[in-house]
């Protein structure tokens, strides 16, 4: 043993003695990864460096919008007025993402929330890092988009993974003054106006490459934003901590179907922020040991901040759904399988029937930065991509009915003038 390990540090360049390392050379760690991360996103994204989304195969479409195939074609020979996609051969029909949203709308599908009504806003959470709350955030907003909901991202991670997935690099190309980070420092901050301050986040919002789809992306900076908050605790009479980034996304509820927060790996102000914001909760968890063991922490301390919230606010909080969403799960492994039975043994109610499996396509992350959705070519056995992204589908397509209850919850308090509007649509 001793021999082979001898071969293989021979075999790796070594430095002759290490240096020590100040703050200066971190720093140019620091300048160097920043580089590094820009020659890959830009030859991923050649040659205006902004992501592009595949176009979907009319056997896609026809799903999306409830169809069979043919009888998709036959109403579009019989309207030639709508888009009819484009044919790169006689054998096979693409249509964008834009052309399948008008088609649902000629279609006159149903409508997500009815007119007036308030958007939802879930929280994906777990004070615990690399329980996949980034993977879950973007590939159940696309998701949702493809079905026809209008969805806003909100990435409230300093590290800022969401941000970079979609195609956007975060410490060069976002400035503090385009995350939440203004909006929770307040109109005054520090005793001084905030000249960036605008009143609420839609001056933040960014559009994305999929249609329907926005981001408030994050950055380095917004770390900072914890202490402003608790600058703002102390400065501000009568300040609750936990209201701001809900005031801030409060108007942007009825500009879109579903909210998605991506929050970071910390219990802290940002978090208790997205916390007491969100209308339903889910809690990503991997079944492994230490992540068993560190969520029932978790939900220690959710319950401590809702009793915070409860004794500042006039209506105690209560969501509409907090759910566990079991992920990164392998189906062969027996430690995997008996843990996942504990959880749901435990949790029988809370836990969703489908879980985020560990698929080989979702480790191919490469260059480009593509989820599941976005793969159009896929290098290796097309069954293994399509198994995942079934799987992926079912996981989606039970929060999506979790999202549904909750809007239809909520739509049954509608005003006489909502209903008096509803009626009106679904007539027309």
């Amino acid at each position: 043993m001793a021999a082979n390990a001898d071969t293989v540090l021979d075999s790796v360049k070594i430095a002759d003695s290490p240096k020590p390392v100040g703050s200066e050379g971190i720093a140019d760690l620091a300048r160097r990864a920043a580089d590094l991360n820009k020659t890959i996103r830009d030859l991923a994204t050649h040659p205006d460096h902004r992501k592009t989304l595949r176009k979907f195969l009319g056997s896609e479409v026809a799903n999306l919008l409830d169809l069979k195939v043919d009888t998709l074609y036959r109403r579009l020979a019989r309207q030639p007025e709508l888009p009819q996609g484009e044919t790169p051969n006689p054998r096979r029909r693409e249509f964008s993402l834009v052309e399948i949203d008008q088609l649902r709308r000629a279609f006159k599908l149903s409508a997500i929330r009815a007119p007036g009504q308030p958007g939802i806003i879930v929280s994906i959470c777990n004070f615990k890092g690399g329980v996949a709350k980034t993977t879950t955030a973007a590939h159940l907003a696309q998701y949702l988009v493809m079905h026809g909901y209008r969805v806003l991202l909100v990435d409230l991670d300093a590290q800022a993974s969401l941000t970079q997935l979609f195609g956007i690099l975060p410490h060069t190309e976002v400035g503090d003054e385009e995350t939440v980070r203004t909006f929770l420092e307040g109109p005054n901050f520090r005793g001084t106006p905030n000249p960036n301050w605008t009143g609420d986040l839609r001056s933040v919002v960014q559009r994305t490459h999929w249609h329907n789809l926005d981001l408030i992306p994050s950055n380095l900076g917004v770390y900072g934003s914890e202490f402003a908050i608790a600058a703002r605790l102390r400065d501000e009479e009568g300040f609750a901590f936990h209201r701001p980034l809900s005031e801030g996304l409060a108007p942007l509820r009825q500009d879109y179907d579903v909210i998605v927060l991506d929050t970071a790996p910390s219990l802290s102000f940002v978090n208790s922020n997205a916390m007491f914001a969100a209308d339903g909760l889910l809690i990503t968890l991997p079944p492994a040991m230490i992540d068993l063991q560190s969520s029932s922490l978790f939900f220690d301390l959710v319950a401590e901040l809702m009793e915070a919230f409860n004794r500042t606010e006039a209506t105690p909080k209560t969501y509409d759904f907090a759910s566990v969403l079991l992920t990164r799960v392998r189906p062969n492994d027996g430690t995997h399988a008996q843990i996942t039975k504990w959880i749901r043994q435990f949790f029988p109610q809370e836990t969703c029937a489908h879980a985020m499996v560990q698929s080989s396509s979702l480790e191919k992350v490469g260059p480009e930065l593509l989820t599941l959705y976005e793969v159009a070519e896929y290098d290796g056995d097309r069954r293994t991509l399509e198994r995942a992204i079934d799987a992926m589908n079912n996981v989606n397509g039970e929060i999506e009915l979790l999202i549904r209850h909750a809007l239809a919850s909520r739509s049954k308090t509608r005003s006489p003038h909502a209903e008096a509007a509803l009626a009106e649509e679904a007539s027309a």
